[in-house]
């Protein structure tokens, strides 16, 4: 046996679903041997999307990500996504292979190890064949055990050697066991239960980590025994999906009606959010609220800005389950005036007018959340474009996917991947711009040749949003930011995918039901105005 294909079975053993892929020297044995062993491959047309595909993956699935590139160029494609992984606590396994040893020179070899340190994620090196297997098997329980981002670098010359005998051992077993809940301080517990008595229009702010643990039952018991309303960060979109007294998302992406309420908060619990400064929106969400934070990490300081004035340590089903129990039952604000305005909050704005007659993104976007279906899965990405398609509400947190963390845009047409090879059943709905769609358009001809059934919004306003509109606002040239409208119907039609131009709104539902009974990808082209600025836009950047 050689050591790729050692490796091959270290993978096989740690039950991967599914590889995603962009072969070169340093890892095409090791694949082929894993392929011939009946792992499942995804294969894309760059490194970052292969990884990219990965991360979504993993988010959604709650599952180790696995993704394979080459070494040198291969690894240093992975400068964006690998910070985006690290920061979103995603756990990934990249096998990256390394330069051959025993050449005195070789075109694409590079340290890879302070490269991939340098974003934060950890390189696990191994140069001695004796301890490669087990470096490897515990290089994956790490990933699993710590929601680490870890690359592996195997020199693909070793990989050719013949395995030692004294690698001819067992597979280490890797403990996926379910961590125990973490008992809260009563004593933090008691304060925050006093504060909460004390508060007359409190708000459950929960994020991903109440998702994780399964708290969702545990906060509404709260919520309707403390007279709180419900809110999520973005990564926890749809968590209280349909709930009565729900605001929907916090922070800059809240509706204008929903900041209006938010404001008048008095105490936000925050269950398992990372109490982010989007998520407050720099603080000016909730301006006179005490923020109680309940995580297996609370902190005070989040991104330098006071996050947090008590912090209970727990996880936040058990944590919300004992604040649960001592507290006193009130309405709060939860009246029928304020049931009323929550749910008014959660519409998607009617506007329509533009200045130059084109498509209102928030028009389109009102279009769309009439015909597209509930069981289907949203992919919200970066950019200007994502405020629109962040007040589509019709969607539970498990059919949602937003990664954000570095604020990087290019990554919707990869993460689409990744959810489609996650739930095949699932008609995958990505909603993006035209200049982060273009990052790695290349994706269309994976999706056409894998058979995804990915549907490809594009909000085409022939510019990067976010730029045009701050650069407009300070009266400088655009010429930077402004690169006319592609033809997104034509690039897809370009690589064998079904395209279609909308200038109007007509003819969607039919549209809608071509895409759902056919297998296969389709791209969608809106031409929306550039003329129109999100609130969120206009409000960060006067600030």
């Amino acid at each position: 046996m050689k050591y790729y294909e050692a490796l091959a079975d270290c993978f096989s053993e740690a039950k991967f679903d599914v590889c995603f892929a962009l072969l070169g020297d340093a890892n095409m044995h090791m694949a082929g041997a894993l392929s011939d062993l009946g792992m499942r491959f995804i294969y894309t047309r760059h490194e970052h999307a292969a990884v990219a595909a990965a991360a979504s993956y993993a988010r959604s699935t709650g599952k180790v990500g696995f993704a394979t590139v080459t070494c040198g160029p291969g690894v240093t494609q992975l400068t964006t996504i690998l910070p985006i992984a690290v920061r979103a606590g995603i756990p990934l396994v990249i096998f990256a292979g390394e330069a051959p040893l025993r050449k005195g020179w070789y075109n694409q070899k590079i340290e890879q190890a302070p490269f991939v340190e340098a974003c934060g994620a950890r390189y696990v090196a191994c140069h001695q064949p004796e301890q490669m297997i087990e470096t490897v098997q515990q290089a994956i329980m790490e990933a699993e055990g710590n929601n680490h981002v870890i690359v592996i670098g195997v020199p693909f010359d070793l990989q050719q050697d013949d395995v030692l005998e004294t690698n001819n051992m067992p597979p280490i077993a890797i403990d996926t066991s379910v961590p125990t809940s973490i008992a809260p301080d009563m004593a933090a517990i008691g304060r925050a239960a006093s504060l909460l008595n004390a508060a007359e229009r409190p708000i459950i702010l929960a994020g991903l980590g109440a998702v994780t643990a399964g708290a969702h039952a545990a906060c509404i018991a709260l919520a309707e025994k403390t007279g709180a309303l419900l809110a999520t960060t973005l990564p926890a979109k749809g968590f209280f999906c349909h709930e009565d007294f729900s605001l929907g998302l916090a922070g800059g992406f809240a509706t204008e009606k929903a900041k209006a309420i938010y404001a008048q908060s008095d105490l936000v619990i925050a269950i398992g959010a990372r109490l982010a400064y989007h998520a407050f929106n720099g603080g000016k969400l909730t301006p006179n609220a005490t923020v109680i934070h309940v995580d297996i990490d609370p902190q005070t300081h989040v991104q330098g800005r006071k996050a947090a004035d008590l912090l209970v340590k727990a996880d936040a089903k058990t944590g919300v389950e004992a604040l649960t129990a001592i507290s006193q039952a009130k309405t709060g604000w939860r009246t029928e005036e304020i049931k009323i305005r929550t749910a008014e909050a959660l519409l998607i704005p009617d506007d329509r007018d533009t200045p130059d007659g084109l498509l209102h993104p928030m028009a389109v976007i009102k279009a769309l959340s009439e015909i597209i279906p509930p069981d289907s899965h949203l992919i919200n990405t970066s950019g200007h474009s994502a405020y629109y398609s962040a007040h589509l509400n019709q969607h539970p947190q498990s059919h949602f996917t937003v990664i954000r963390e570095f604020g990087a845009i290019g990554n919707g047409t990869s993460f689409a991947l990744g959810i489609a090879a996650a739930y095949p059943d699932r008609p995958v709905i990505l909603i993006d711009g035209d200049g982060s769609a273009l990052m790695h358009i290349q994706e269309l001809e994976t999706m056409m040749r894998h058979n995804m059934k990915i549907l490809t919004i594009i909000l085409n306003d022939g510019a990067y949003g976010s730029e045009v509109h701050k650069l407009r606002s300070d009266d400088v040239s655009l010429a930077g930011s402004v690169f006319g409208r592609p033809d997104f119907a034509a690039i897809g039609e370009g690589f064998g995918v079904e395209g279609t131009a909308f200038t109007s709104l007509e003819g969607l539902a039919a549209k809608m039901q071509t895409f759902l009974a056919l297998d296969g990808p389709q791209i969608w082209d809106f031409a929306i105005s550039d003329k129109i600025a999100s609130p969120q836009i206009l409000s960060a950047h006067k600030s």
